[in-house]
């Protein structure tokens, strides 16, 4: 038996003595659930985050990731500037 069928065979065999099915039934399980993940279409991170409303509904200077620290630095500062 190729070296392929074999490890195919073990996982089935594995499978079978932990929920007591048979073959037929652990091969329209793997099958069903293969069809499920083709049909279903796979979204990227950003699709979600855009799909979310997430994306886009801030105000803020445009260039926050590069600049965060100075701007973080100037609103403290305006914030206990009183002293």
């Amino acid at each position: 038996m190729p070296k392929l069928m074999a490890d195919i065979a073990n996982k089935i065999n594995l499978i079978q003595q932990q929920t007591q099915q048979d073959i037929s039934e652990i091969l329209k399980k793997a099958i069903e659930l293969y069809y499920q993940t083709l049909q279903i279409p796979q979204k990227t991170p950003l699709q979600i985050l855009e799909e979310s409303g997430l994306i886009g509904c801030f105000e803020d200077d445009p260039d926050l990731s590069s600049n965060y620290k100075q701007v973080l630095t100037e609103s403290l500062a305006k914030k206990y500037d009183h002293r």
